[in-house]
This record gives structure tokens, C-alpha cells and sequence, in this order.
């Protein structure tokens, strides 16, 4: 059967929201380092043990390490619908704000290299998007395409430009785990991993925690390219859609994703599947029908776990989208029968 798993964010923080989570069918938790301080995480991981003690269910509580993702350095939201131009110095620096256009910098400056008037710089998963207008050495000049709300910290991407990433565990990841050590989590997720070596200082420090202990995030091409060196070396695998889909375009999302699952059935390595599953629930009270289409279909693959992110961290109605999830995983998630 089908294991689910649920990220924690402000919509799930409560201590009672994580046991009637548990109560669901949840499995698991995923904790996001790039949100959270040391201290917060802590709290949320020992809350998220206590609501397993309480309900009498045992659950894997994740830590997901930021990695190398290039993100924003805002530490505010900013609406794009107001100030549509942005400036964004490639520079690790504090947001400037201004009415006109504020400045924003940039967690890996070397991104600059690869930008171009022209370009379309993909933000978050994908929800928004910022047209370059101009460009130097130092900065870019980008304009919001359709507005909407950029949120702290987020990633970006330069669409159509992939780009192999610094390892993605660097010295404040280690460090992180280093300040977490005596906290209650059951294991860390190693985003972006593109090669087996980047797993080798999370299972050090972290490696004994539990049989799940190193989790690998499959997110890029180089990623998917690696897939079974990077499978051998995990105790399971993540295919995290979301960054996935950034990196490899449209045309060859569904084919990256296919073959990091199936190789790691081929491998009989544990795959977890996330990102976007159940979205169309923020917009409709019916899920979108292709969203129903895909996951009904990889449950009938056979996948070992799938994973809510922004519908249990943001959303709504996190309750109502893990409900139908559990139900999704009841029908379609218990055959071993692999489709082709």
C-alpha cells in the first residue's frame, strides 16, 4: 500500500492538525529548512512526534535541507501586481524596498551569468514568471509577466537554461544538522542531489536516525541522469516535480519523471512521488481532472509513498485534500501490478 506524507507549514502547525493528519493515513513529515529557523524546526518536529504518541502511531519527520536552489533574498512578500519591475542584483544581498522598484539579490550570484534580455525567469514552482528587460554584469531589470504575490525566499530558474548546481550540501546545510542533532527528526532529504557523493556527508552525521535516515530529491535533469547511482546510495528517493519541471522544461517533464520512477523500481529502492498533486482543490471543489488522471495512475504503478506540499502547507483546506488523498490511495494505491 501506498504510503502519504505531508509537508508542515502554517496551515498544519497546530499540534491538533498534525494528529488529525496522522489520523488521515499520514505517514511522514516534511519539514522545510529554507522556511523555518533552527529553533522552529525543533519545536515543529517534537510537536509532530508528541501527535504520533498521542494518536499511537509512529511517523517519519524529514528534515528537507535548502541545497543549492538559487532563491531571492526577500525576506518579505512582495506584490508584483503593484510593482511589476523588479531589480535583481547578483549580489547576496538584503532587499532594497522602493515604491517604483525594489531590489532583490540573489543566494547564488553566478545565476547572473546565464541571464539575457529576453529571458523568462521562472519563479517558485512556476506560479509566477518575470520577463528580463534588461541586463548587465552586476543586475537585471525584470518585469512581472501576470502579477501575483512573489513570497520570501523563493527559487528561480532561467527558463530553458539548465544549469548543474553547486553540491547541494554545502558547509550550512552540515551545519544545520550539526544544530538539529538532538532534535526529534528521523531523517534529512537532500535536495537537488545530482550524484551519490552529496549523500555521503548527510549519512555521517545523520546516517543512524532510522532506516530511512537519507532521503535523495530528485529535481534535475542531471538528477534523473543519475538516478540509479544516486538510488544505490539513498535509503529512499524523492522525485520532487516542482524544481523537476523548472530544469527540464515541458516537453520533457513527463519523461524525467517516468524514468526516476520506474528505475527506482527497477532498483526496488522505496519512491515517493510530490509536488503539486492536488492543487486544483485551492481553485475547485473537484480536483483538477488531470491531476486525478496522473495520480490515480502512478498509485496503479505501484509508487511507495506521495507527498502534499503546498496543499497541506498553505492550503485552505489541508484536512479535506489528505482525506481524498488517503481515499485515491485506498482505490488505485494497493496494486503491486505495474502499468506500462
Amino acid at each position: 500500500m501506498t504510503t502519504m506524507l505531508a509537508t508542515i507549514g502554517p496551515a498544519t502547525r497546530a499540534p491538533e492538525t498534525m494528529a488529525a493528519l496522522i489520523r488521515l493515513g499520514v505517514s511522514g513529515f516534511r519539514f522545510s529548512a529554507s522556511k523555518f529557523g533552527v529553533v522552529e524546526l525543533a519545536a515543529q518536529a517534537a510537536d509532530a512526534r508528541a501527535a504520533g504518541r498521542a494518536v499511537g502511531r509512529p511517523v517519519e519527520l524529514l528534515l528537507d535541507l535548502p541545497g543549492s536552489k538559487v532563491r531571492f533574498t526577500n525576506a518579505d512578500s512582495l506584490d508584483l501586481g503593484v510593482t511589476p519591475r523588479i531589480r535583481i542584483s547578483y549580489a547576496q544581498q538584503h532587499t532594497r524596498y522602493s515604491p517604483d522598484m525594489p531590489e532583490l539579490g540573489l543566494s547564488d550570484p553566478e545565476l547572473g551569468a546565464d541571464i539575457a534580455p529576453g529571458d523568462i525567469l521562472l519563479i517558485g514552482d512556476g506560479e509566477l514568471a518575470a520577463r528580463v528587460v534588461s541586463a548587465s554584469g552586476t543586475h537585471c531589470v525584470a518585469e512581472s509577466i501576470d502579477g501575483g504575490v512573489l513570497g520570501p525566499r523563493k527559487g528561480v530558474w532561467v527558463m530553458g537554461k539548465s544549469r548543474r548546481l553547486r553540491p547541494p550540501a554545502p558547509e550550512a546545510d552540515l551545519a544545520l544538522l550539526e544544530k538539529l542533532s538532538a532534535s526529534a527528526f528521523t531523517g534529512a532529504i537532500v535536495s537537488f542531489a545530482e550524484d551519490a557523493a552529496v549523500l555521503d556527508p548527510v549519512r555521517a552525521r545523520w546516517g543512524e536516525r532510522s532506516a530511512n535516515a537519507v532521503v535523495a530529491k530528485i529535481e534535475t535533469r542531471a538528477g534523473v541522469a543519475n538516478v540509479a547511482e544516486i538510488a544505490q546510495a539513498a535509503d529512499s528517493v524523492l522525485v520532487g516535480r516542482g524544481d523537476l519541471l523548472m530544469d527540464s522544461g515541458v516537453f520533457d517533464f513527463h519523461a524525467l519523471c517516468t524514468t526516476a520512477v520506474q528505475e527506482c523500481r527497477r532498483l526496488s529502492k522505496p519512491v515517493v512521488v510530490g509536488t503539486q498533486l492536488l492543487s486544483g482543490l485551492e481553485h475547485s471543489w473537484l480536483p483538477l481532472r488531470s491531476e486525478l488522471a496522473y495520480l490515480s495512475g502512478v498509485l496503479e504503478a505501484g509508487v511507495d509513498g506521495v507527498l502534499l506540499t503546498t496543499e497541506t502547507t498553505f492550503g485552505s483546506d489541508p484536512l479535506r485534500a489528505a482525506g481524498l488523498m488517503a481515499d485515491l490511495i485506498r482505490r488505485y494505491g494497493g496494486s503491486e501490478e505495474v502499468s506500462s
